[in-house]
């Protein structure tokens, strides 16, 4: 028996030598964590166990259609929580310059911004992003750039 500190609490508990890398304590919250830990990397890295999950949320919606009508009717506390975190969401969307997932080759159409050879450089701000989006810097390339023309790359 070995004594080992649980990935999640941080206390000892006494490693069992079925399991070759116990690293969390049989405390509730603490398993909890190894499920959620296993389940996030489960779906990055299984396409098969995502696509089945998606496939089994589809056929449950399908199944229950009314599930989320019926749950705002029975909760109306629920629903009120809901609609006062996205008024704070939207005004804090509002004050901030927020960056979209859904940002597209239209929308610099549409904001006139011309075709062409751009650097795209990537500011060092995440405070005010999304986790998963990137504030980037957009600069037009000269037709006279080292880098355009391969000059920066190697002769040999």
């Amino acid at each position: 028996m070995s004594l080992k500190n649980c990935a999640c609490c941080g206390e000892l508990f006494v490693t069992r030598p079925q399991v070759p890398n116990h690293a969390f304590c049989s405390k509730h919250a603490c398993q909890r964590e190894r499920r959620q830990q296993w389940q996030r990397k489960k779906l990055q890295d299984d396409l098969h166990y995502r696509e089945n999950l998606q496939d089994a949320q589809r056929a449950w919606r399908t199944r229950n259609p009314d599930y989320s009508r019926n749950y705002r009717a029975a909760n109306p506390q629920y629903t009120q929580k809901n609609r006062e975190q996205q008024r704070i969401r939207c005004c804090h969307e509002r004050e901030q310059n927020v960056a979209k997932i859904d940002m597209s080759t239209a929308s610099f159409v549409l904001h006139g911004i011309p075709a062409g050879v751009y650097r795209i450089r990537h500011v060092q701000d995440s405070v005010h992003c999304k986790t998963d989006a990137w504030i980037i810097e957009i600069t037009p390339v000269c037709a006279t750039c080292p880098c355009k023309i391969d000059a920066c790359k190697d002769s040999t």
